[in-house]
């Protein structure tokens, strides 16, 4: 299985694993998130490791997917509430996630357009940086082409990065696959990887907690968010 995994990341870019979490366990984080998210006008929730009574970032399950691919050192440096809804609906266009939380701003080679996102600084790292990630979606909900199912350009991860007004065009001409999941299955992605999602079009929420992972040492200056 773990063959199987690196090598649909190292080629593809992104891996779906089926029924990681179990109907009662993704029953369980819904209770829990469902109150948030109930006075939260806001498309997600940044920081929810820590907000849950439950260390996803230590779980065995996650791990065993994530430390084969980036190794015993791999930490979780954040995380994110997602919830598109009829209510709180949005498009996301073609694009590779290509900025990290941070602690402070820090001027350091390399480290380019900062910003700040809901009180949390965010740069862009160099590629080397970004290439020792992985992202880990757990889904709480089914997730097709009616609800805000992720799209990736399967293989687009091996193109570097790529300027953003070029992103649509790289993706319909290298190929678009839609990553439709079931409650409780896992995606696992790499940042560099063109991804877009669109509109919610019908009356399903789309419930997701990201993860993101590194293997990857800041400059001593620089620090992970989370």
């Amino acid at each position: 299985m773990f063959q199987q995994l690196e090598n649909s990341l190292d080629k593809n870019g992104f891996a779906i694993v089926p029924s990681v979490f179990s109907e009662s366990e993704i029953s369980e984080l819904i209770s829990v998130v469902n109150p948030m998210l109930k006075n939260c006008p806001a498309a997600g929730i940044r920081g929810i490791s820590q907000k849950l009574p439950t260390a996803l970032s230590n779980s065995p399950r996650i791990l065993k997917l994530v430390t084969p691919i980036l190794g015993a050192e791999a930490r979780l440096v954040r995380s994110i509430l997602f919830n598109k809804s009829p209510k709180v609906n949005w498009k996301v266009t073609w694009h590779q996630d290509l900025s990290i939380a941070v602690a402070k701003k820090e001027n350091v080679d390399g480290f380019n357009a900062w910003s700040i996102k809901e009180g949390v600084v965010h740069v862009q790292p160099p590629v080397s940086i970004l290439e020792k990630m992985l992202t880990v979606r757990i889904h709480l909900d089914a997730a097709n082409e009616s609800n805000g199912a992720l799209w990736v350009s399967s293989g687009s991860h091996r193109f570097g990065r790529i300027p953003a007004a070029q992103a649509a065009s790289v993706a319909r001409k290298n190929g678009e696959f839609l990553c439709s999941v079931q409650a409780g299955d896992v995606l696992l992605f790499r940042p560099l990887l063109l991804h877009s999602s669109r509109k919610v079009s019908s009356s399903n929420n789309r419930r997701i907690i990201h993860l993101e992972f590194s293997s990857a040492k800041l400059p001593a200056s620089l620090e992970w968010n989370e």
